[in-house]
């Protein structure tokens, strides 16, 4: 982690060369303070003897303490302060063992500390009787310049820590608002295709061919001219139909009840338009549940059968249509003559093709189609779950 960011931009190398002077001469003075109580004139050579351990163990050493830290490593900082008071009583037995030869003022305080060390020899220094009084010293001295050092290491090593989860937060931030952009994107994308579909499925039922209309509107023409009392009964249930295809085939589903009143109504002027030459049958079982559906679905099955059956030819004409619903599951089933030595008819009505594509786009999943084409008949089954 750079300086800058944890201390500052302040703290640029110039000013950490001065603040280390500064330092450093702040424990000279600390030291000279301390060895000055012994007295004598080589209290100089104690100074500089720990100026010399300290620097050592603050400049080739700490930065193996920082990096421990830094992985929360404690053993290994155990063996460094281990290894220190070794290094520190080392160079201690060693400077006192040269002043001894200075001729040091017995009884002195000077004396009472070089002697210390020296007077059971090298490997006495590692006597435990000597412990309680040596090693509070090393805590005392070389603990001091070092202190700073390791308070710096821990507050930076916290730093980092925050900085860590700051910018962990920043990510989270970010991955959330990155997942609420690609959500409202989905969303766009999905309002889109609905629209999409809307419209597609408006294009569709505006194909409804007028054709049926034209001929109605000529079959109420002749009914007319013939002065039928039927004429106005007719004329109403046209424009039931056209009030039903302008204005309640525009919701997205309906009362099922509606949609049959609608395919009644159609089935009456089909029989009206072709009279006896076509025998027509149209069975409902009774429906007692409010079923909904989505209008004209049903329709171009029965243009279908009149397109391909008294359309091409009135001999043997027959239609039968039949709708049941059971256990939630509409069934739907057209089946009409074709005599197939006539030429087919060039009007109709949508197309297969066309309400397939309305099945699938409002019922995926949720129906079957099934057509079966013979010999003297064609017949469509659909299945619906409402």
């Amino acid at each position: 982690m750079r300086s800058e960011i944890i201390w500052g931009k302040w703290y640029t190398l110039y000013v950490r060369v001065v603040v280390h002077i500064i330092f450093w001469m702040l424990v000279f003075c600390t030291y000279y303070f301390t060895y000055r109580r012994l007295g004598g004139s080589y209290i100089w050579i104690l100074v500089a003897k720990e100026l010399f351990v300290t620097t050592s163990l603050f400049y080739s050493g700490i930065w193996l303490v920082s990096k421990w830290v830094e992985n929360r490593k404690g053993f290994p900082v155990i063996i460094f302060i281990v290894l220190s008071y070794i290094w520190w009583l080392n160079i201690t037995y060693l400077v006192c063992d040269m002043l001894n030869d200075f001729g040091l003022k017995e009884g002195s305080g000077f004396y009472k500390y070089v002697n210390f060390f020296t007077s059971d020899g090298y490997f006495g220094i590692y006597q435990l009787k000597k412990f309680p009084s040596a090693f509070p010293d090393f805590l005392t001295l070389v603990s001091l310049p070092l202190a700073p050092k390791l308070i710096k290491l821990l507050i930076a090593q916290g730093n980092k820590v925050l900085l860590l989860e700051k910018d962990q937060t920043e990510l989270k931030l970010e991955k959330a608002k990155l997942e609420l952009k690609n959500t409202n994107l989905e969303l766009d994308k999905a309002s889109l295709e609905r629209d999409n579909l809307k419209m597609e499925l408006e294009i569709l039922k505006s194909q409804i061919s007028p054709h049926f209309l034209f001929n109605t509107l000529n079959s109420v023409y002749r009914l007319a001219e013939k002065r039928e009392t039927s004429t106005a009964d007719t004329i109403m249930k046209l424009s039931n139909m056209l009030r039903y295809m302008l204005y309640q085939a525009n919701d997205d589903k309906i009362f099922i009840v509606k949609e049959i009143q609608f395919l009644n109504d159609y089935l009456d002027l089909i029989r009206i338009r072709f009279g006896d030459s076509v025998n027509l049958n149209f069975n409902i079982t009774r429906i007692n549940e409010p079923y909904r559906i989505v209008p004209l679905i049903l329709l171009p099955f029965i243009e279908n059968a009149i397109k391909h059956g008294p359309d091409r030819s009135r001999k043997d004409a027959w239609i039968d249509v039949s709708l049941t619903i059971e256990d939630g599951i509409l069934r739907f089933v057209v089946a009409n003559g074709v005599n197939k030595n006539s030429a087919e008819s060039p009007q109709g009505g949508i197309g297969l093709q066309n309400v397939k594509r309305r099945l699938e786009l409002r019922y995926k999943d949720r129906y079957t189609l099934n057509m079966s084409d013979n010999l003297n008949s064609y017949s469509v089954v659909l299945e619906i779950k409402l």
